[in-house]
């Protein structure tokens, strides 16, 4: 514990509102009713700041964004790997069983950057299908 920065103050409380803090303790997983009061009292310091007009609030709300923010990029990111393993597996079963010329390839990868932008992604595999059998 810091004790320099610390200072012991005393309280006197109904006992049946130590009873509720102390059952609020164990359900949250709080260290100690030091930290229990400390924490309402910083949350006490800040409700009164944002009724002044302070900027309390966004702090608070910039951190909770943060974390949200943080899980959302985990979780796409990990939903983003798995696709592009799935791809890979699709690209090395479609690589081995045609023989492209890179001239060919380049000719698709040009086509299909050009369907991705004029469609924004939402490309549909009947439509490529219909596509590729009007040519032949």
């Amino acid at each position: 514990m810091d004790s320099e920065n610390k200072q012991r103050v005393s309280l006197y409380l109904d006992k049946k509102t130590v009873k509720t803090v102390d059952t609020f303790i164990k359900k949250k997983g709080l260290h100690s009713r030091n930290e229990f009061f400390e924490r309402a009292a910083e949350n006490l310091i800040a409700d009164e700041a944002i009724k002044t007009g302070g900027d309390v609030m966004s702090e608070k709300l910039a951190k909770a964004v943060e974390n949200v923010s943080e899980d959302n990029a985990k979780a796409i990111s990990k939903g983003l790997f798995r696709y592009a393993v799935q791809l890979e597996m699709l690209m090395r079963v479609i690589a081995k069983t045609n023989h492209f010329t890179d001239d060919e390839l380049e000719e698709m990868r040009r086509e299909a950057v050009n369907n991705v932008r004029r469609t924004r992604g939402k490309i549909k595999l009947e439509d490529i299908a219909k596509g590729w059998y009007n040519e032949e």
